[in-house]
């Protein structure tokens, strides 16, 4: 199984593929199964694919903290420098400049990556982007509260079963009974050590949001239209305060795309991929 060290811990990480390098990054509770769809569309496109579960998430380490941003992007950051250990030994142990894809919670940490490693980073694409920093409504603030109790009080599983699973945020892909079950089997699986993490997280004085003028690559800022509105106000956020961004609104959609409307994302994502790639 491809597992490596990366700042601390053991991460999970699939690739394939050969050309420009595209990482993508899931959002919070799921794995890297949600990309599914997108990593045949991507090969066939002549990119290098790269998926991996995020800390805490899918097959990889599960620690007890350091659930913060910046731990997140070194995360990140290590398992690049690591990528190449069982290619020719002829290639570099590290992948450079790479195109960064983020779901919700992954596209925060796609965010702090550019902000810690601008370098590195060929384009953004922010799928119903999380933003650090954002000040979210009181109503879906209240909600996560409440289920950062019960699954404190009840246990993962049963919590995400009764309250995460059964949100608004779910709804647009609840209409399709696989895709939902496919969701709903990474969900469960979830550790939420995050949630049971009582280490007290000091933001820094400017969170991302206060620093999106300083991310200068390319992104491309994709949201559901039937997103939730925070969602949407993020999206308004990033694709007017970075400098080089775009904003693609998928109709019929919620918070989900690459479940959702999977065809869409993959046309979508595969032509800014390839301009971001010859500029």
């Amino acid at each position: 199984m491809p597992h490596v060290y990366t700042n601390g811990i053991v991460t999970f990480y699939e690739t394939a593929g050969d050309g420009d390098a595209v990482v993508l990054i899931h959002g919070s509770a799921v794995d890297l199964r949600i990309w599914d769809h997108q990593v045949p569309a991507l090969l066939a496109a002549g990119f290098r694919v790269i998926r991996y579960d995020v800390r805490g998430h899918g097959r990889s380490m599960v620690p007890p903290t350091g659930y913060t941003w910046e731990n997140y992007s070194a995360d990140l950051g290590d398992l690049l420098n690591r990528l190449n250990v069982d290619r020719p030994a002829t290639e570099s142990l590290s992948v450079g400049a790479v195109h960064l894809v983020g779901l919700s919670m992954g596209g925060g940490i796609a965010l702090q990556f550019a902000l810690d490693f601008p370098a590195r980073v060929l384009s953004l694409t922010l799928i119903d982007s999380a933003l650090p920093g954002f000040t979210y409504s009181d109503e879906f603030a209240a909600r996560v509260e409440r289920l950062v109790e019960a699954v404190r009080s009840e246990g993962p599983r049963p919590a995400l079963e009764r309250l995460w699973l059964s949100d608004p945020i779910f709804d647009g892909v609840r209409r399709f009974h696989d895709r939902f079950e496919k969701l709903k089997s990474m969900v469960l699986g979830y550790a939420a050590a995050d949630f049971l993490d009582r280490g007290e997280y000091r933001p820094p004085p400017l969170q991302i949001s206060d620093r999106l003028a300083e991310i200068t690559a390319p992104a491309l800022v994709i949201f559901g239209e039937d997103d939730l509105l925070d969602f949407r106000l993020i999206a308004d956020l990033l694709a007017e305060n970075l400098p080089n961004a775009r904003k693609l609104v998928l109709p019929d959609c919620g918070h989900i795309p690459p479940l959702e409307q999977p065809e869409a994302v993959n046309e979508a994502l595969v032509s800014f991929l390839r301009e971001a790639s010859t500029s």
